[in-house]
């Protein structure tokens, strides 16, 4: 058992067990306990944009500080990578695929191959949908207004972008679709981007906060939230814009299947962990880039399957 302060302008005083994806022996002669997050719910990820930590999880936010101060909060995920785009595609693959800048896909930036979040989910039969507000059409490829296509991380896959029918519906507008969907709770992983003001680009974090407090009740008055989902409340980069300069990521993981609540943790994490979580969740296998990433899976009640073919 360790104890840690929350030093982000959250008044809560955490004691975190020592919790993890591990194997454990029986006792049993010839079998093996493996560890799983048990999250039988819809997983949804919410990505807001462009802060620290320290200027989001504060009292001057008092929704996300209340969701801060009685969930889960990694005190220690960062990340390097500037400007937004890569994050989004470390999010859904595991690596940057050679992405650099916020080139919208209109202007015919693809990427090869099925190692990224969205083929994974189609080959393993698991249905899904992303949402993007102020998006409109389905599949829209380029920015206008507050949509920003460079913060769709799925429209840049290849597979997804040459078939418009997939496309379509899969990548969809928020605002059209995800009140109905969420009531329907025919999607097991939901993604959702704002639009650029909510998302906190262009406007206050405050802005960002009032958008959560509307949007994230909704989610967890959903079956497929309070049947044993989880939130993962994301952000892209912080406010350093120099490259290979890391920031403290305002990340909240919101489940009512918690180890405890709250849980706070030291251990670090980036974006390759969060896409590892969700495998490890669908028990999807790892992608190659994933293999070695710290799990968030310690956030989560266990989920015991025992391996009858491991000998003692």
């Amino acid at each position: 058992m360790k104890v840690v302060r929350i030093g982000l302008g959250i008044a809560v005083l955490a004691l975190v067990a020592d919790a993890g994806c591990t194997a454990a022996n029986t006792g049993t002669q010839g079998s093996a306990l493996v560890l799983h997050p048990n999250v039988p719910g819809t997983i949804f990820t919410i990505v807001l944009e462009n802060e620290d930590a320290t200027n989001v999880i504060s009292p001057a936010n008092p929704y996300i500080n209340q969701l801060a101060s009685e969930y889960g909060v990694p005190l220690a995920y960062t990340s390097s990578t500037h400007p937004s785009l890569p994050n989004y595609i470390m999010m859904t693959s595991g690596t940057l695929n050679g992405v650099t800048t916020d080139a919208d896909p209109a202007y015919n930036v693809t990427i090869p191959g099925t190692d990224n979040i969205a083929d994974q989910l189609d080959a393993s039969g698991i249905s899904w949908r992303a949402y993007m507000e102020s998006m409109g059409d389905a599949c829209t490829t380029a920015s206008t207004g507050q949509y920003a296509a460079h913060h769709d991380p799925f429209l840049y896959y290849w597979d997804m972008r040459m078939n418009t029918a997939r496309c379509e519906q899969k990548i969809v507008d928020f605002d059209a679709n995800f009140a109905a969907d969420l009531a329907s709770n025919a999607y097991r992983f939901m993604w959702i981007t704002p639009n650029t003001c909510n998302d906190m680009h262009d406007c206050s974090t405050q802005t960002g906060d009032a958008w959560l407090a509307m949007v994230v009740p909704q989610i967890m008055a959903s079956p497929g939230y309070r049947n044993g989902g989880a939130i993962f409340i994301l952000t892209d980069e912080g406010n350093t814009r120099f490259a290979g300069a890391s920031a403290d990521l305002p990340i909240i993981v919101v489940s009512p299947n918690l180890v405890s609540a709250p849980y706070v943790t030291n251990t670090a994490f980036d974006h390759r962990s969060y896409l590892a979580t969700v495998e490890d969740i669908l028990g999807m296998p790892r992608l190659t880039t994933t293999q070695d990433a710290a799990s968030m899976d310690e956030f989560f009640q266990p989920m015991a399957e025992v391996d009858a073919g491991v000998d003692e």
